[in-house]
């Protein structure tokens, strides 16, 4: 990877060059530098298998310029794998060639609060030992093994997975004061477990860390494959109006695929949340924030792409939406509303943050507030109705301005009866049909215990309890199938 000191020298190189073209009124640089690890898990007991199939890495690195010209146009410009003086001069004609005049644009953010100095990188990722991250994931293999052969499976099973270890570098100055950096360290691991039996059936289970001694992938691998044993001889239920308990991997990606606050997607008019500020949108149980400080949380940041520290914003306030995501863009183009607050301004793409895009707006960890319920607690509230543990295929209704929602139930899902969970729940024969509106509205209680929860493919992290939602809308499917 590209040092801190390397970054820190190229941007501030490279304003100061940048700075002295003719027309430039303001200029940022920004640097980058990101190495991901995979580590592929691909094991069949019915053939020959290593099981750690592809262990493999990926790097990159680069730079980028945003430039306010005279004129009033604003330009972008990247050049990937470099990040000398000529690899400037090169973003800076490509910002200068495709700059547009844009009304809302009222300059590039400047020198905020000072960012917290309590996030720190781990250097066993920043400095990977892969030896020992090959041992990692050869635990997250013996957790499911040793879990599949205390039930006696040992033929017609599956093993999907990784772990991953992503170690991000960036460094960003510009004219106006602004001169920072970061580094970031995650570990992540996920294993799914596949029983090949009459019907089949399959179990996941994730951990993360910005530590590598604090994931625990042995544990993956365990509670993926009792997940998985859990499901053998699940029955199924017809369509109706159910009282449920979201399981945290539910509630993730309910919030990944409807949970849009973003004031970019307010903008759009892309939101369900349009003209919905200050008004209530749940139950007075539901609070929620966005945290960018949380401690060994996979989704903190010690400041955002744009150099700006990152903090608190609190979104929804005992069932009443306060507050909306930014970027420095959208925190000025909105700024009759002192509450929007530019915390949010980051450059992701997938495997970390790139310099070759403009700050979007991305949440850093969403966080549910904890309730009052132990999680054992809430099938007794519940009586009788379903345990949904994970959700798949969530896509909004009526366009992305409707609160309406469907999502098919996957698995680790149980039928609740008298209070207790009673059978598993056959995967795929249940597409959810609502509104998040009146779903949030009808959240009954919510457990204790927040953990933080992934959704695949997503950067930021949802922090939850399980959440218990009385009437959720159910339909039956894939009948004669299951």
């Amino acid at each position: 990877m590209i040092s801190l000191n390397e970054l820190k020298a190229a941007v501030e190189e490279g304003l100061r060059a940048v700075e002295k073209k003719q027309g430039v009124k303001e200029a940022e640089v920004f640097a980058s530098s990101n190495r991901l690890n995979v580590f592929r898990i691909c094991y069949s007991s019915n053939i020959p298998s290593n099981a750690l199939e592809e262990p493999k890495s990926q790097e990159g690195f680069g730079l980028s310029v945003r430039v306010l010209f005279d004129n009033g146009k604003i330009g972008f410009g990247k050049e990937d794998s470099e990040l000398s003086m000529e690899a400037v001069k090169s973003a800076f004609e490509k910002a200068k060639a495709s700059s547009v005049l844009d009304k809302d644009f009222h300059g590039l953010p400047a020198q905020g609060e000072k960012p917290s100095a309590s996030l720190k990188a781990d250097k066993r990722i920043l400095e990977l030992d892969e030896e020992k991250a090959i041992d990692s994931a050869y635990a997250c293999i013996s957790g499911a093994f040793d879990a599949l052969k205390a039930k006696d499976f040992r033929k017609n099973v599956n093993l999907t997975g990784e772990v991953d270890f992503l170690a991000e570098r960036i460094a960003v100055a510009n004219s106006n004061g602004v001169s920072e950096w970061d580094e970031n360290s995650i570990s992540l691991a996920t294993l799914t477990t596949i029983l090949e039996l009459e019907k089949d059936v399959s179990g996941m289970w994730f951990d993360s860390a910005t530590a590598l001694n604090k994931l625990n992938t042995y544990e993956t691998g365990k509670t993926s494959a009792e997940k998985a044993q859990a499901l053998i001889k699940a029955e199924s239920v017809g369509s109706g109006t159910y009282d449920v308990v979201l399981g945290r991997l539910a509630v993730a990606d309910l919030f990944y695929s409807r949970f849009e606050v973003s004031l970019s997607s307010i903008d759009a008019k892309a939101s369900p949340f349009i003209d919905k500020l200050d008004k209530v949108i749940g139950s007075e149980k539901l609070t929620i924030f966005d945290d960018g400080l949380l401690s060994g949380e996979i989704g903190s940041k010690r400041v955002t792409d744009e150099g700006l520290a990152t903090g608190r914003t609190e979104l929804v306030r005992n069932g009443k939406l306060v507050n909306f995501l930014a970027n420095d863009y959208y925190a000025k183009k909105f700024s009759s509303d002192k509450r929007f607050n530019s915390r949010n301004g980051f450059r992701f793409g997938g495997g970390g943050r790139h310099h070759d895009s403009e700050p979007g707006i991305a949440a850093t960890n969403l966080v549910v507030e904890a309730g009052d319920f132990k999680e054992d607690e809430l099938p007794a509230e519940v009586k009788n109705g379903l345990y949904i543990g994970r959700i798949w295929y969530s896509y909004p209704v009526n366009g992305l301005a409707s609160a309406d929602f469907t999502s098919t139930m996957r698995g680790d899902s149980y039928i609740i009866r008298n209070g207790k969970i009673a059978s598993a729940l056959v995967p795929n024969t249940l597409r959810i049909n609502d509104n998040l509106e009146r779903c949030f509205k009808n959240i009954e209680a919510l457990s204790k215990e927040r953990k933080a929860t992934l959704a695949w493919g997503q950067e930021a992290v949802v922090v939850t309890p399980e959440i218990l939602v009385k009437g959720m809308r159910l339909e039956r499917i894939a009948k004669g199938l299951y």
